[in-house]
C-alpha cells in the first residue's frame, strides 16, 4: 500500500514553490516586464553559445609537414618554424627572395682579360723567313748585321754558303737554333736599335731597307738627320711611333716590305 503511494506521487508533476507561484502570478499580470525577462534570457544564451563558438575557431590547427614537392629548391623549415626566419630565429635577409629567405648565389665577377705580351721579333708584326739562296735587301741588311756583331761577311745581297756559315756560328754563339737560317729568333739576335748620332753597319743596313722601301740616302753608315727624317716619315706612314728610333717593330717593318 506504501509502495502504490509512493509510486503515485512520484507520477505526479511536482508543484511550484509558494514564491515561485506569487513571481509567475505577479509575471501573468505584468506582461511588459515577462517580455524583458525573456529578452534577456535569449540574450543570455546567444552569448554563452558565441563565446564557446570564439574558443572552438581560436583553437590553431597542428602543423602540416612539408613534404619534397613544397620545397624542390630550399630547405624546408621544422614544423612550428617560421619559413621567413632563419633556423636560429633573427629575420633571413637574403639577396633577392627576402619573402621566403631563401639567399641566391652571386654570381663571380668574370676573370680579367690578360693582355698577351709579346717580345720583340714576335707578334702582330711578323719577321721574314731568311735562307740559303735568298736574295735582296734583307739579305744585305742580314749580311751587315753579322758585320756589325763583328761576323764580318761580304754585302753583295745573295745568302750563299759564307753567308750560311757565318749565321750558324753567330747562332751558335747566341744560343739560337744553328739551322742556317734567319727566323724571327735569330731577327730578334741580330738587331741592334739605332738612332741619331750612331754609326757603322746596322746604320747601314738601316739606310739600304730605307732606300728600297723609297725613302732615298746615301748609304753612308752615319746616323744625321736625313736619315733621322726618312726613319720618322716612314714610322708615320705605317702606323708605328714616329720617335726617329729604329727598334723591333721599325727593324721588322722594314725587313717585310723589301
Amino acid at each position: 500500500m506504501t509502495t502504490t503511494r509512493s509510486a503515485r506521487r512520484a507520477a505526479q508533476p511536482r508543484q511550484p514553490s509558494g514564491s515561485l507561484k506569487r513571481l509567475l502570478s505577479w509575471l501573468r499580470h505584468h506582461p511588459l516586464a515577462m517580455g524583458l525577462v525573456a529578452v534577456a534570457v535569449l540574450t543570455l544564451t546567444a552569448s554563452a553559445c558565441q563565446n564557446a563558438q570564439g574558443r572552438a575557431d581560436n583553437t590553431a590547427p597542428p602543423a602540416a609537414v612539408p613534404t619534397f614537392a613544397d620545397c624542390p629548391t630550399a630547405p624546408c623549415p621544422t614544423p612550428g618554424e617560421d619559413a621567413g626566419t632563419d633556423r636560429k630565429g633573427g629575420d633571413s635577409e637574403g639577396a633577392g627572395n627576402t619573402e621566403t629567405g631563401t639567399l641566391l648565389a652571386q654570381t663571380p665577377p668574370p676573370a680579367p682579360l690578360e693582355t698577351p705580351v709579346h717580345r720583340p721579333g714576335s707578334g702582330p708584326r711578323a719577321w721574314p723567313l731568311v735562307k740559303t739562296g735568298a736574295k735582296g735587301e734583307s739579305v744585305a741588311a742580314i749580311q751587315l748585321l753579322l758585320t756589325a756583331h763583328g761576323y764580318r761577311t761580304d754585302v753583295d745581297a745573295v745568302f750563299g754558303p759564307a753567308t750560311t756559315s757565318h749565321l750558324i756560328s753567330y747562332q751558335r754563339d747566341r744560343s739560337v737554333a744553328a739551322d742556317g737560317i734567319v727566323g724571327p729568333d735569330s731577327w730578334h739576335a741580330l738587331i741592334i736599335n739605332v738612332r741619331t748620332g750612331d754609326k757603322g753597319p746596322a746604320v747601314q743596313a738601316v739606310q739600304r731597307l730605307l732606300t728600297a722601301n723609297s725613302h732615298s740616302l746615301t748609304v753612308d753608315g752615319v746616323f744625321g738627320q736625313g736619315t733621322a727624317q726618312a726613319v720618322t716619315a716612314f714610322q708615320t706612314e705605317h702606323q708605328l711611333t714616329a720617335d726617329g728610333i729604329v727598334g723591333p717593330d721599325t727593324w721588322s717593318a722594314l725587313a717585310n716590305l723589301t
